[in-house]
């Protein structure tokens, strides 16, 4: 039966707080009974439908919302843009983003003609979120700070919670992730006032690939073991699902390998029982354990398995990301020809998506590949990796970028100066920096003799003497006396 204007009020106070729980016990199972388009009725049916969403029963969600899915005409105005945000919100968890973006759109039109402030900012959440599944991500980022701006004017910490996470999210798939760790740990300040378990175990899932991105593993794992432990306690087997693919990817970083294994292996069957889109995920996470462990061939199957599943499923971030590792794999064996064929195709994949940082893990590799073949191209590369790095707190790239600067540093020639835009030096500088490059260069031809370095030079003692006010005088030194009579005893 309807319930009345005050117990409604009651239970709109709870969302808003997102006590979920107890607004299901007050709900209860009335919400089927009365008229389809009373007011009352559909405000009840739209507070079950977000329920039976948040667990995942979208068959329950869909018979809340049946009366209101193939035609909207006879709701009533005063109701219409939260019927419009509770489909889009349907649509939104069936994968269906162009629904939902239709949906949302038309509920902010509804909400702004009736001047509703509180269902705009909601309706442009939403919007952000249908945008972020068509992979629309800096509109839908846009969206979401709009919302953050809109929550806080109007003072509510859990809408306001909700939006920070979406916000992260969104960043941390851009590669922004020092951004993202900001945002999703001001959402879990935020929800752990509310009392909302299950999106504050929803923002520790997704905080852990920033921090990692940061080199903070241990508090990575923290986050992921209590949103694992909450998940499995509601039911929720798919984020479980996602909480082990990260939890092995931590272990990895944190060279427990042992431990990595063993939730990777859990993380397979319960893929495998889900038949999830993020198998070549998980595939690709063993395939770095066994690299880890030096078990190529291991390490290879791995990839391929998930190489293929990929391909199947043809989603481009999974192609990049194990062809990526492939190329990993065989610049670990020094194998670099097929090392850069993986990694130009990983690249080619990886222009599809927005993941800045998973384009300069694929750059920072491809240098390594090729600066034997092609060591000016392989400078251009690591120039763009080190511009974009600059200062920025990200260990694991950085380690990428310092292994290609060793390779090419190693090579049997003239070295390649490597100009990056974060560190254009002065003109004078620049001279001065020739200079003394010339000279140590002469001096190590002339066997540390500082006149014979002039004589190569081509310059005058004057000059020399000229030289030492501006270069450590450790360079001009030349070899000790016992070094000289035991090169003359060689002689």
């Amino acid at each position: 039966m309807p319930v009345d204007v005050a117990e409604l009020s009651a239970l709109h106070e709870l969302r808003e707080t997102g006590d979920y729980e107890k607004l299901a016990a007050l709900l209860g199972a009335d919400w089927n009974d009365g008229p389809h388009f009373d007011e009352e009725v559909i405000q009840q049916r739209m507070l079950a439908a977000e329920l039976a969403g948040r667990a995942g029963r979208l068959h329950e969600m869909k018979e809340a919302l049946c009366p209101y899915l193939e035609s909207t005409d006879r709701i009533p105005l005063g109701v219409a843009a939260r019927v419009l945000l509770t489909l889009s919100l349907y649509h939104y968890r069936r994968n269906d983003a162009f629904a939902a973006l239709r949906l949302a759109s038309q509920a902010k039109a509804v909400a702004v003609a009736r001047d509703d402030e509180f269902a705009i900012v909601e309706t442009l959440h939403m919007e952000g979120q249908a945008m972020w599944l068509l992979e629309r991500n800096e509109e839908a980022i846009e969206r979401f700070r709009e919302a953050i701006s809109l929550y806080a004017i109007q003072g509510r910490p859990y809408r306001l919670g909700l939006a920070h996470l979406s916000l992260g999210a969104a960043l941390n798939r851009v590669g922004q992730v020092e951004e993202a760790r900001i945002a999703l740990e001001r959402s879990i300040k935020t929800l752990l006032k509310c009392k909302d378990e299950y999106n504050l175990a929803a923002a520790r899932l997704n905080v852990a690939a920033p921090l990692n991105a940061i080199g903070e593993h241990e508090t990575a794992l923290k986050y992921l073991t209590f949103a694992c432990e909450k998940f499995e306690q509601m039911g929720h087997e798919q984020y479980v699902y996602l909480a082990l693919n990260q939890i092995a990817a931590t272990h990895i970083f944190l060279k427990e390998y042992d431990r990595a294994e063993s939730s990777v292996t859990v993380a397979l069957e319960k893929g495998m029982a889900l038949r999830s889109a993020l198998l070549p995920l998980t595939y690709e996470i063993k395939g770095r354990i066994h690299i880890a462990r030096r078990e190529w061939e291991m390490a290879e199957l791995s990839l391929r398995a998930a190489l293929e599943m990929a391909e199947q499923i043809g989603d481009n971030l999974h192609r990049a990301t194990a062809r990526k590792t492939l190329g990993r794999l065989y610049l670990a064996q020094e194998m670099d020809e097929p090392a850069a064929n993986f990694l130009w195709q990983a690249m080619d994949a990886a222009h599809k998506t927005d993941d800045a940082l998973l384009r300069l893990e694929i750059k920072s590799l491809l240098a390594q590949a090729l600066c034997k073949t092609d060591p000016v191209e392989a400078c251009r590369f690591l120039s763009d990796v080190d511009a974009e790095l600059g200062v920025r707190p990200l260990p694991e790239l950085k380690r990428d970028a310092l292994s290609a600067h060793r390779r090419i540093d190693s090579l049997d020639q003239e070295h390649f100066f490597i100009l990056s835009d974060t560190h254009i030096p002065l003109l004078a500088d620049a001279k001065l920096g020739l200079l003394k490059w010339l000279w140590a260069r002469a001096l190590h031809k002339a066997r540390g003799n500082a006149r014979e370095a002039a004589k190569i030079l081509g310059v005058t003692p004057t000059y020399i003497r000229k030289l030492t006010k501006v270069i450590p005088r450790d360079l001009l030194r030349t070899r000790k006396r016992g070094s000289e009579k035991a090169a003359r005893a060689q002689r």
